[in-house]
């Protein structure tokens, strides 16, 4: 394996994280600005606003899931595939 294709390998794997780990990241953002926007609109407790945030990650778990295993699957099973490859 060249230099190239090890970088190469280590672009795909940080973009699969990346792609992974937004869905259940971005509902945690989104939910986190609604609370924080209506606790500063209604003077509550700021620590309120974590089980609404786990809640929203949760859910989107639960909802992408399975695409997100599926995108990681076909990652591994690419890799498997092409391991010979990467030894020599």
């Amino acid at each position: 394996m060249t230099g190239s294709e090890a970088l190469e390998l280590a672009q795909r794997v940080l973009l699969l994280t990346f792609y992974t780990a937004l869905p259940p990241l971005g509902a945690a953002f989104v939910v986190g600005l609604a609370v924080s926007f209506i606790q500063a609109r209604t003077g509550s407790d700021p620590t309120t606003s974590t089980v609404p945030k786990i809640l929203a990650a949760g859910a989107a778990l639960l909802i992408f899931g399975g695409w997100m295993v599926a995108v990681m699957s076909d990652f591994w099973l690419d890799l498997w595939q092409s391991l010979p490859e990467i030894i020599k």
